[in-house]
């Protein structure tokens, strides 16, 4: 088992009258630099100066040969600047090694050099330091340096590596960057597995895939670092006080207590923080909406609080308001302040065991692994992913044997096809009614290894993704190389490449998409049911067409032959009917959605009748694929299947009937009016979120 290691990050005050002081936090285990100071640890200003050490172009033994460095520390530094309003300026610099601890030398520096004194910074550590100098009285950070361990060693006193290209048994040079760059920015650890400024690294090669989440930062770490540095416009916050009230007549503050936020409607977390010494907490820079808000114990506290209590939720319910400050207190009562039985410790896959968050895909099953005190008395039933995203099966609970000291359990959990990036924590009750949460233990990160903003800018990137959306396989690398060759030619041309790609986009739905399975999906079900498909029916039978064996045609027929024997359709259509009466069923329900009369396919229909299933699916199939049917149909399936492929969700009504009437004034087959409703689409916040969250499109690119 490959465990993951914790980094440190030491502060320093600036000098002042007498000698300077510090203090130092080691794994989280000791005082954060919140508690220390009067006011938050930031930069007094937005524009931020690093110098990369010359260090950086001739790296020691410690780091892999050919490794990208200096790439690594400029994109771990660009993706914190995109989620706030922090500008780096990097210069180069002559100097190898971090500043004494006793002051600074004003240059904030990043460096990987092996020298004596960096070695020594970085004795207690694995992957590297970051020593902080600041105000003590206004927290103004005026120099930052990062260095990254020249002699890293595993726990047994192996020699270690980094690299950039997720070699197995290494670690992620641009993960360590991104990691420390956060403290350099004044944060601290966080409690939340996913995210990067959780305390903990893992090796590439953790469950057996490359551990290249810590490169990108997740929403908790978005809400951290814009509390200090902005936008913060229209943004609300959620604040408030835990107290411990179990004695009578005497109130004590939850002091160093993890307090985290999750959204209702999604699941994600999206913020996190600590209960300062009087109990007191602030969630800044929250999206308005409603908020789920927990609090668990800090294990790693030197607060008296740390065990002290069980894991809680505060409200299942916060309203959160632009501009404005909610307020939930919290009175801790019994049974919270008993002591805990129930202790997550680990999660895991493929039989492998980690204090890190696990990678999940969307539309993917997973066998999740649960291991801590007290696991083994947890229900199937009661483990749970607050998300709609989510679905976990309860029957396939099962006792794990990984030579562990506490029990380990599995249960299987499916990703829905649309889940988007984000966090998502488990939940868990045991029988005795106590609970317990791994906080962002599942990540979805669809662009982990991509350096853009939003993974759908990068060429591949896109391509694959249409495939997989559109055409329901992965492009072979001859496609995504010509295809990402004619994007590549528009060079820095925003309004060439957003052509191109709408021209891609728009030729896989309509010349591969429609005619091959949507339309006649649509069909099939408006015919048969009564009822436009769902997107998981539309899902199921799409990869029952392209799965087949044979022609799309006999895909589709096979099908249909399914279709008939299902429980809705034979009790709209009983078996007991005739040759003409079931023809005549199927040409009223074709009427009674389209107008469209096909009585003079009457005579044709009844002849394919047979008296088995087989004929009664060439009827269906036929009478759906009539020219007049499917230009009948042609536009509630155009935009019901963008829904399914781009949003991989089910339609809500306003918005289906908004783009149906849209098309409804437009010639049928309108190129015009397909790229600029695929262009909607594909511009829209919904559709890139579910790979990033930052979107670097707007509706405004569409010309309407």
């Amino acid at each position: 088992m490959n465990h993951p290691v914790s980094f440190i990050v030491t502060l320093a005050l600036l000098a002042g009258i007498g000698a300077p002081g510090r203090f130092e936090t080691r794994d989280s285990y000791e005082l954060e630099p919140a508690t220390q100071t009067v006011r938050r640890i930031k930069w007094p200003k937005r524009t931020i100066e690093i110098a990369f050490s010359n260090s950086l172009l001739s790296p020691g033994s410690n780091i892999k040969t050919g490794s990208d460095i200096v790439g690594a520390a400029r994109r771990a530094l660009a993706r914190w600047s995109s989620m706030t309003n922090v500008n780096f300026v990097v210069s180069w610099s002559a100097a190898t090694s971090v500043s004494p601890a006793s002051g600074g030398d004003g240059i904030s520096l990043i460096t990987i050099a092996d020298s004596f004194e960096n070695e020594s910074f970085n004795a207690d550590s694995t992957t590297g330091r970051t020593r902080v100098f600041f105000d003590s009285e206004t927290g103004a950070i005026a120099e930052a340096d990062v260095c990254i361990n020249p002699r890293p060693r595993s726990e047994e006193g192996a020699d270690l590596q980094f690299s950039t290209d997720g070699s197995p048994g290494t670690y992620d040079l641009e993960a360590t960057f991104t990691h420390e760059i956060g403290h350099l920015l004044g944060l601290d650890h966080s409690a939340v597995l996913a995210s990067t400024m959780q305390s903990r690294q893992a090796f590439n090669g953790t469950f057996g895939l490359p551990a290249l989440t810590e490169r990108t930062l997740s929403e908790d770490d978005r809400q951290r670092v814009r509390s200090l540095y902005g936008p913060k416009v229209r943004l609300g916050r959620i604040e408030g006080r835990l107290v411990d009230d179990r004695l009578p007549n005497i109130a004590s503050p939850l002091d160093s207590v993890n307090v985290w936020a999750e959204n209702v409607a999604t699941g994600r977390v999206v913020a996190s923080g600590v209960t300062a010494e009087d109990g007191t907490y602030k969630l800044d820079g929250l999206t308005p909406g409603q908020y789920r808000l927990v609090a668990t114990p800090r294990e790693d506290s030197a607060s008296n609080n740390a065990q002290r209590f069980r894991s809680f939720e505060i409200s299942n319910q916060v309203n959160v308001k632009p501009e404005l400050a909610t307020t939930v207190n919290y009175n801790l009562v019994s049974p919270q302040g008993s002591l805990p039985s129930l202790n997550p410790r680990m999660v895991g896959l493929n039989a492998e065991l980690s204090t890190v968050a696990l990678p999940v895909e969307a539309g993917k099953k997973i066998k999740l692994y649960l291991a801590g005190e007290g696991i083994d008395q947890v229900p199937g039933a009661n483990i749970a992913i607050n998300s709609p995203y989510f679905t976990v099966d309860p029957s396939s609970l099962s006792r794990e044997q990984l030579g562990t000291s506490f029990p380990v359990v599995s249960i299987e959990v499916t990703a829905a096809a649309n889940a988007p990036f984000g966090d998502y924590s488990i939940k868990l009750q045991s029988t005795s009614g106590e609970t317990a949460f791994f906080p962002g233990a599942l990540t979805i990160d669809p662009g982990v290894s991509l350096s853009v903003s939003n993974p759908i800018d990068d060429h591949r990137f896109f391509i694959a993704q249409h495939y997989a959306d559109l055409i329901g396989r992965e492009p072979d690398q001859a496609t995504i190389e010509k295809l990402s060759a004619q994007l590549s030619q528009c060079g820095t041309r925003a309004d060439c490449l957003r052509a191109r790609r709408l021209d891609l986009s728009t030729s896989l739905l309509i010349q591969n998409e429609l005619p091959s399975t949507g339309l006649f999906l649509h069909g099939l079900y408006t015919t048969g049911l009564g009822r436009r498909p769902r997107f998981a029916e539309y899902e199921m039978d799409r990869n029952a067409i392209l799965n087949h064996n044979s022609e799309a045609a006999d895909g589709r027929l096979a099908l249909a032959l399914a279709f008939v024997q299902r429980p809705e359709f034979e009790r709209k259509y009983p078996a007991s009917l005739k040759a003409g009466e079931f023809v005549d069923q199927v040409l009223s329900a074709i009427n009674q959605t389209t107008n469209i009369d096909l009585k003079t396919e009457r005579s044709t229909l009844i002849g394919l009748f047979d008296g088995t299933n087989a004929g009664r699916a060439a009827i269906l199939e036929r009478s759906i694929s009539q020219p007049r049917v499917v230009d009948a149909q042609y536009n509630q399936a155009f935009v019901l299947v963008q829904y399914f492929s781009y949003l991989r969700r089910d339609p809500d009504d306003t918005g289906l009937n908004f783009w149906v009437n849209v098309l409804k004034n437009k010639p049928l087959h309108d190129p015009d009016s397909a790229r600029s409703m695929v262009c909607a689409f594909l511009t829209s916040a919904e559709y890139q979120n579910r790979f990033g969250m930052v979107t670097t499109h707007n509706g405004g690119e569409c010309g309407n």
